[in-house]
C-alpha cells in the first residue's frame, strides 16, 4: 500500500509523482500514519467540500472537544458559520481592494528596484514577506509588526499542524500563538481608524457574532492572509523563473489576471485540509464511519486529469480554471481576493524588469504537511541588466 509522509524529502521537494500514482491506486485510500482517508480526485474533492451535513469542519459535530479559544469562521459549519461568513464577505467588499492592489503594486516596485542591484536576493525574505505583510496589514488597518520576528511565529504555528507527526513542534507553537495573540489583543485595545479591523468591530454586535469568534476569525485571515499569501507567491515565482519564456505572455494584463489562478493550480502552497465524517456513508464505493477522518489532497486534485487537460504545465491562459487551491464551497478561502491582488502586483512587477531574475543558489524547503513553498528563494539580475 502507499505510504503517505508528507515529511519525507521526496514529498517536501516534489510531491506530484507520488499524487499521481496515489490517484491511479483509487479514489480513497486509507494512511495508517495519519490515521486518515486520503482524497485525491478533484470530483471526491469537490463533494466534500460541498457536503456539510456528511462532512464536518466542526469536530465537536463528531464528540470532539474544542476550546472557545480556536474555533472561528473556519471551524464552524452551517448554520453558526454564516453570519460570519456573510459579515467578513459584506466589509471585506467594502475595503478599497483596487487601492490596496495599487499600493501593494507600488510597493513592491519600489522593494524590486532595491533587490536588484544586490549580487544576489532571497526573494522569500526580502521581497514576498515584506510585501505581503503590506499589504494584509493596510486592509485590515493595523500596524505593520516586524516582518522578520512575524514571519518567525507564523512558521511556528504553522509547524505545529504536523505535531501529530513531529511532537517537538508542538510547544513552539503554543508559545507563538501566544505571542501572535498578544499583538492582536494589542489591535484590540487600540481599536479605531480605517480598515477591515474598525468595520468589522462596528458590524459584529449588529450580526450577533461572539466576540472570541470574531477574533479567532480575525486572527486566521491574518495568518492565512500572510502565510498561504507568501506560499502562493514564491511558487508562483519559482514557476516563472524556471519558465523564463513565460514573461512576455505575462506583461499583458487580460493575462496576469488568468495566470494568477493557474499559479494557484499548478503549484499551491496548501497542500491539503481535512474534514470529519458525521454519519456512517459512502464515499467512491468506501465505507466511512462517524468520526473518521477524510483528507482532501488539493495539491493532487489540481493535477487531475480527469478535470484539467493537460495537467502537469503551467499554462498561464488556462480558462475556465476551477481549481482547489483556495478551497470549494462555504469554507473557501474570504481573502482570496486579496491573494490575488498580491499574486498580481508582485509578478508585475518582476515581469516588468528589463531582465528576469535567474537562479542564484540551492531552493530551500522546510518540512512541512500542509504549506510547501520555499522558504529561501535565492534569485539574482545579471549585472550587465541591472540598471
Amino acid at each position: 500500500m502507499l505510504d503517505y509522509d508528507p515529511l519525507s524529502p521526496a514529498m517536501v521537494a516534489d510531491p506530484y509523482p507520488w499524487y499521481a500514482e496515489l490517484r491511479q491506486a483509487g479514489r480513497v485510500r486509507y494512511s495508517e500514519r495519519l490515521r486518515s482517508w486520503l482524497l485525491p480526485g478533484y470530483d471526491d474533492c469537490r463533494t466534500v467540500l460541498s457536503d456539510t451535513t456528511r462532512f464536518a469542519s466542526d469536530w465537536r459535530r463528531v464528540g470532539e472537544e474544542a476550546p472557545d479559544a480556536v474555533l472561528s469562521m473556519q471551524e464552524l459549519d452551517p448554520p453558526e458559520h454564516g453570519p460570519l461568513r456573510r459579515l467578513f464577505t459584506t466589509v471585506f467588499r467594502r475595503q478599497d481592494l483596487s487601492g490596496i492592489g495599487e499600493a501593494t503594486y507600488e510597493v513592491s516596485q519600489d522593494v524590486m528596484r532595491t533587490v536588484r542591484e544586490w549580487p544576489q536576493f532571497d526573494f522569500t525574505a526580502e521581497v514576498a514577506r515584506p510585501v505581503a505583510l503590506f499589504a494584509v496589514c493596510r486592509l485590515l488597518g493595523v500596524p505593520e509588526p516586524k516582518v522578520e520576528t512575524f514571519a518567525a511565529q507564523v512558521d511556528a504555528l504553522n509547524r505545529g499542524m504536523d505535531a501529530g507527526l513531529l511532537p517537538e513542534l508542538r510547544e513552539p507553537a503554543v508559545v507563538a500563538r501566544a505571542e501572535i495573540n498578544e499583538l492582536i489583543a494589542s489591535w484590540h485595545r487600540e481599536a479605531g481608524g480605517e480598515g477591515l479591523l474598525a468595520d468589522i468591530l462596528a458590524a459584529a454586535r449588529a450580526a450577533g457574532v461572539p466576540e472570541q469568534v470574531l477574533w479567532n476569525s480575525v486572527r486566521v485571515m491574518f495568518l492565512a492572509g500572510f502565510s498561504t499569501t507568501v506560499g502562493a507567491v514564491v511558487n508562483a515565482v519559482l514557476a516563472l523563473v524556471e519558465r523564463p519564456e513565460l514573461a512576455d505572455v505575462l506583461r499583458r494584463p487580460s493575462t496576469l489576471d488568468v495566470a494568477v489562478d493557474e499559479f494557484m493550480r499548478f503549484d499551491g502552497p496548501v497542500q491539503g485540509t481535512s474534514r470529519a465524517v458525521v454519519m456512517d456513508t459512502e464515499l467512491a464505493g468506501v465505507r466511512l464511519r462517524r468520526g473518521d477522518s477524510v483528507l482532501m489532497l488539493f495539491a493532487a486534485a489540481n493535477r487531475d486529469p480527469a478535470q484539467f487537460d493537460r495537467p502537469d504545465e503551467l499554462v498561464p491562459t488556462r480558462s475556465p480554471n476551477r481549481h482547489l487551491g483556495m478551497g470549494w464551497g462555504a469554507h473557501a478561502c474570504t481573502g482570496a481576493i486579496l491573494a490575488r491582488l498580491i499574486m498580481k502586483a508582485i509578478v508585475r512587477s518582476l515581469v516588468e524588469l528589463p531582465v528576469m531574475p535567474v537562479p542564484a543558489g540551492a531552493v530551500v524547503r522546510t518540512p512541512r504537511a500542509t504549506l510547501r513553498y520555499p522558504d529561501h528563494l535565492p534569485l539574482a539580475v545579471p549585472p550587465r541588466e541591472r540598471s
